[in-house]
């Protein structure tokens, strides 16, 4: 008797880029609202991610950098510009080499180097990427869906 599985692997990227995008939504809030607590909510949402990228199957270097700065931002929280800075940059980076020159690629680059030219007002920059970021996601999903319905209407 063999069984056969099938593993739809375009549905586990939109699910996990779905939960990316709401967490980033939700976090962007939270740093907003209670920005004191910003090395706390940074950091369980590194740790968030990780564990995300861990269930859906990312690559291991994305899940091992995304944990690895989450527990660094929680033993050393006077880093977070360099931690949180690296994460972008790898995100981004990621990004870039995946998927070409696209908003969602720019977006953590330019928080990036954001966050290492001012880190007084790292709060408001990581609260804004988080939110441009969430929201970008979205949107870019949204529009991919409507060309792939606009695709099988047309006659």
């Amino acid at each position: 008797m063999q069984i056969y599985y099938h593993f739809d692997s375009g549905t586990q990227k939109g699910k996990r880029r779905i939960v990316h995008s709401i967490i980033a939504l939700l976090t962007g809030v939270l740093v907003m609202v209670w920005p004191g607590a910003l090395y706390l909510i940074i950091g369980s949402y590194l740790m968030a991610v990780g564990i995300i990228f861990l269930l859906f199957r990312a690559p291991s270097f994305i899940v091992l950098v995304t944990m690895a700065m989450g527990l660094l931002i929680f033993m050393y929280p006077t880093f977070i510009p360099f931690f949180f800075g690296f994460f972008l940059l790898v995100t981004g980076l990621a990004t870039l080499l995946g998927g070409g020159f696209t908003i969602v690629a720019v977006i953590p680059l330019s928080a990036a180097l954001l966050l290492l030219l001012f880190p007084d007002i790292i709060a408001l920059i990581i609260a804004a990427f988080l939110i441009l970021y969430g929201a970008g996601s979205l949107m870019a999903m949204i529009r991919e869906r409507r060309k792939k319905d606009d695709i099988i209407e047309v006659y």
